[in-house]
């Protein structure tokens, strides 16, 4: 073998090594130890007491929900089934109509069938909020409930409580939300791979909330850059897909077509924008980014201001997680990331 050769194949064998050891230094730098801390988080089923009811005395039953559950059965019957409050003379009656409702019973055994336990979902939230108490120790773990709301909301917060909307995901294909007619994209995330990821997509925007004097495309990229950032540390074995909600497909494209994606927002000069709708295009649901091309995901103003939160952590090693997340200026924080695509 020439000696040519030979120095190819050691160029080539450094450079495999080398970007082995920067991979593994990127996903040790959240591989922290957790084995010592202890949090007792349980999934109470709500939705099983709740449709365990007996129609003939449901008035009498109530005040044993309100006591077991508390704050979260007055924003289930308030925000989520909106029946109005246990204290309205027609509440009795509009429960019972709910709970008797022919999709609704359907919905719940539905949800009984796709999850006859929530075991799996325990676990890995246990596991995501014993990170977060390694980062944030003095904060709080919340209360989680399960639920059957009518096909409501995914994931609600609210004081010290997550609730989980059990029939928001029961699959991309499930029958339900076919005669709903809810657009593929939006029945992309409907499956139980989300579940965790949302709660702690929900808990970490309800505790660290967007703030800022100045609302443009600037603040919001680095506000939901954050919070993905976040999601990096108290998920350190989740993809980058699932904490995104995107098919690997589209990360794909949003990885080949970021310097593209930034050229075009310095460009057109939307970095700094204040329109409404150019921030919503960037970061609001939806089948595609209209800001870019009909191949691009929806959101990608989210992955672009990971990004940049990323680069701006790699570049300045001294700030902690929780520094970066009590820290509200974000105009700062892109202008240190030295994000350059």
């Amino acid at each position: 073998m020439s000696s040519s050769i030979t120095n190819r194949i050691r160029i080539l064998t450094n450079i495999l090594i080398l970007t082995v050891i920067i991979t593994s230094c990127n996903h040790d730098k959240f591989n922290v130890d957790v084995s010592g801390i202890r949090i007792d988080l349980k999934i109470q089923r709500f939705e099983n007491d709740l449709f365990r009811l007996k129609s003939d005395s449901l008035c009498l039953e109530i005040p044993g929900m309100e006591r077991k559950y508390g704050e979260f059965f007055d924003l289930y019957s308030n925000k989520i089934i909106s029946i109005g409050g246990s204290n309205s003379r027609e509440y009795c009656n509009k429960l019972g109509l709910f709970l008797s409702d022919a999709m609704i019973t359907d919905d719940y055994r539905k949800c009984m069938l796709v999850f006859p336990t929530l075991d799996e979902q325990e676990t890995k939230l246990t596991l995501a909020f014993k990170h977060y108490k390694y980062y944030f120790p003095d904060k709080p773990v919340p209360e989680v409930y399960s639920y059957v709301g009518g096909f409501n909301q995914s994931v609600v917060t609210a004081g010290d409580f997550i609730g989980i909307g059990l029939d928001k995901y029961l699959g991309r294909d499930c029958d339900f939300y076919v005669r709903m007619d809810i657009p593929a994209y939006a029945r992309s995330r409907m499956q139980q791979d989300f579940i965790v990821t949302d709660c702690m997509t929900a808990w970490a925007i309800a505790e660290f909330e967007y703030f800022d004097s100045i609302d443009n495309v600037a603040t919001n990229l680095v506000y939901n850059g954050k919070i993905m950032y976040l999601l990096d540390a108290l998920l350190p074995g989740a993809p980058d897909s699932i904490k995104i909600a995107y098919t690997g497909k589209q990360l794909e494209w949003c990885k080949k077509n970021e310097k593209k994606m930034w050229t075009s927002l310095v460009e057109n000069k939307l970095i700094f924008s204040s329109e409404y709708m150019d921030i919503k295009r960037l970061f609001n649901e939806g089948p595609f980014t209209a800001t870019f091309s009909n191949n691009s995901p929806a959101r990608t103003g989210t992955w672009i201001g990971w990004q940049i939160v990323r680069s701006y952590m790699k570049n300045n090693p001294g700030i902690s997680l929780p520094m970066l997340m009590k820290d509200n200026d974000y105009l700062k924080i892109l202008n240190h990331s030295k994000y350059n695509p």
